[in-house]
């Protein structure tokens, strides 16, 4: 199965935040959808209101005062939200232009949207509401595993992909986060959580411990993108009942034997990563599952330096310090020091390859690496570049922004604090 990252050119233009209302399956406008016991009697004000202002273990941030990186987000998410969050399946989906049909989502987006709502209650006065009707259609699309059907029509609301219903691990762990995160911020989702990381656990983990790329998928191949180790760890600290930190720290030896032997220098991993279950994982075959291609960096290991950035932020790893600071000196050096000169596709030695090839996607993530980095110059330029979108990026690179935003603005808490 691929998951084909697709991208629009058309240029994104700021709106103020809107509220949308819950629809019912029809797609009408209608009653919300029925929300659990266990939820209603949540508390309605969140318990980490943002701004949040987190000190991170490590790195340093950008020189924009606090209050100026504040409104940075508000002003995105204000964007992100009028043209990604819409109403739709009896709850609301992000729409993943370019990935699904009619308005669709696919269950990386959810996921996205899932984390980035509940980070921003106390700003959105709705947040409650929409990660309801988030999780809504997450929870009533299922595939035969309990995870989430990883294309949905946003018009018939039906799985939009040939074949059997399937996961994707990226959407999959996105989602158990976003509901400890939702847990953590109002309470009332501890069932659901738990019930679906026990799921989670049981779909998309290699008996060796390695995230496969998706739940019907291999035992043997793995993908860097979804090495989302402050999940992991938030996994592991939330969810005693299933070994996380067998996953973490196996996740972190495929990470290390593999930069070992194909990227000692710039640390940079491949789209999809084979022969994950061995002490010598390496680059999957050219079209392996995209056609990227697969053996180099592409339009998925694009998102690496951000989540090795935010790990080494949040808990302080050696080994995401390590990589974020390779990757970050790497993609300096290769650019220039222009951050407009990073490009979405990358050998494994850092040298770019497809130059007119653009995207901001590649580009707003390295911000995160920079600041694990501590590399003060580096990280004010690639935060004065978020403000910008010169390539018309929509959906994927909007809400990678978007979450890189509140990363770098020092509003990204940890669920397992």
């Amino acid at each position: 199965m691929s998951h084909r990252r697709g991208r629009s050119t058309a240029l994104a233009t700021a709106v103020a935040v809107i509220s949308l209302p819950l629809v019912a399956a029809t797609g009408q406008a209608g009653a919300a959808p029925a929300a659990t016991a266990q939820q209603a009697v949540a508390a309605a004000t969140p318990a980490h209101p943002f701004p949040t202002h987190v000190t991170y273990k490590t790195g340093v941030m950008p020189s924009a005062s606090q209050s100026a990186r504040d409104a940075a987000v508000t002003k995105q998410y204000g964007s992100w939200k009028s043209k990604y969050l819409r109403a739709a399946c009896g709850g609301y989906l992000v729409y993943a232009t370019g990935d699904a049909p009619n308005k669709g989502t696919v269950s990386e987006a959810q996921g996205y949207g899932m984390n980035i709502v509940p980070l921003m209650a106390g700003y959105d006065a709705d947040a409650k509401t929409e990660f309801d009707g988030l999780w809504h259609v997450v929870s009533t699309h299922r595939d035969s595993q309990g995870m989430m059907e990883w294309k949905i029509d946003g018009s018939s609301c039906k799985y939009a992909d040939s074949g059997t219903p399937d996961g994707a691990t990226d959407g999959d762990l996105d989602v158990g986060y976003g509901l400890i995160l939702a847990d953590k911020q109002w309470g009332g989702y501890t069932s659901a959580a738990n019930d679906w990381l026990a799921k989670l656990y049981a779909a998309d983990v290699a008996s060796d411990g390695h995230l496969k790329c998706e739940d019907d998928g291999p035992n043997t191949d793995t993908r860097p993108s979804d090495h989302m180790l402050d999940h992991l760890r938030a996994f592991a600290a939330y969810d005693t009942a299933h070994d996380w930190n067998k996953v973490v720290t196996r996740t972190e030896a495929v990470i290390k034997a593999f930069t070992a032997k194909y990227s000692p220098t710039a640390n940079l991993l491949s789209d999809f990563v084979v022969k994950a279950n061995t002490s010598s994982p390496q680059p999957a075959p050219a079209d392996y599952q995209e056609s990227q291609p697969d053996n180099i960096v592409g339009y998925n290991s694009v998102r690496v330096p951000w989540h090795m950035g935010t790990d080494a932020l949040l808990y302080g790893s050696s080994v995401s310090v390590g990589v974020a600071t390779k990757e970050s000196a790497s993609y300096k050096s290769h650019a220039g020091g222009d951050p407009a000169k990073i490009y979405p596709h990358t050998k494994l030695d850092g040298s770019p390859t497809q130059t007119d090839d653009q995207s901001e996607a590649a580009n707003d993530p390295v911000g995160v690496a920079a600041m694990a980095a501590g590399d003060q110059a580096w990280t004010d330029k690639l935060w004065n570049f978020l403000a910008t979108n010169p390539y018309g990026d929509t959906y994927y690179g909007e809400t990678i922004k978007m979450l890189v935003y509140i990363v770098m603005a020092g509003d990204y808490w940890s669920p397992a604090s």
